[in-house]
């Protein structure tokens, strides 16, 4: 009887021990399991803030909208500025014109152009210019003013020569007559640079006689 006893005793030691393994591992599992649902929980407070923020981007736009309602109903309103560019409103787009010569020593309008001017603006700077190669250039040159004869040609020669072929070509007027000109300018610069008096005189003589003819044709 004794041995059974014995026995029966340490069958139930034994199962003692089992079930507390048992308990503990399920106990490990049950820690797990609630530690589980808290990675659970901050994401979805993660996901709780940026729902928040996004809610009050919402409502912020919409009170925006709502402060505004002219930006949001009124129609675009498109206007006719072809007439406006005609005038000269965009000037700077002129310097980009592919269609306009680059060189300043070829006939025509050139992207040197200072201002769009209108006929009788033109005719009018021609003339001023026209008035300086009279008095002021052939004062410098009688007197000898080799440097002040020079600048005082190339002020006026920096718009006469597009002055000109814009009234020419606006008057439909004798652009021989124009390169004739412009051919006497360039003598009377080179004599003035050489210092040559005799030169120079009749050089001046020459451009004034033709210059005031063809403005009193253009003008």
């Amino acid at each position: 009887k004794w041995l059974p006893d014995r026995k029966r005793a340490f069958i139930l030691v034994k199962m003692a021990a089992i079930s507390s393994v048992a308990s503990v591992f399920t106990g490990k599992a049950l820690v797990q399991a609630k530690t589980a649902p808290k990675a659970k929980a901050s994401v979805a407070v993660t996901a709780s803030a940026d729902a928040r923020k996004a809610a009050s981007l919402l409502a912020a736009g919409v009170i925006a909208l709502q402060a505004t309602p002219a930006m949001a109903l009124n129609a675009i309103e498109l206007q006719d500025q072809r007439q406006t560019n005609k005038n000269g409103l965009q000037l700077i787009y002129e310097a980009r014109d592919l269609n306009i010569t680059q060189s300043v020593r070829q006939d025509g309008n050139s992207r040197r152009d200072f201002q769009k001017l209108t006929t009788a603006q033109t005719a009018v700077r021609a003339s001023e210019s026209i008035k300086r190669l009279n008095e002021d250039v052939g004062e410098y040159v009688s007197k000898a003013y080799w440097t002040q004869a020079a600048n005082e040609l190339r002020r006026q020669v920096g718009t006469l020569r597009f002055d000109m072929n814009n009234l020419v070509a606006d008057k439909s007027g004798d652009k021989k007559q124009a390169k004739a000109f412009y051919a006497s300018i360039e003598k009377l610069d080179f004599a003035i640079r050489q210092k040559d008096q005799a030169a120079a005189t009749t050089a001046i003589a020459a451009v004034q006689e033709q210059g005031n003819a063809l403005i009193k044709q253009l003008a």
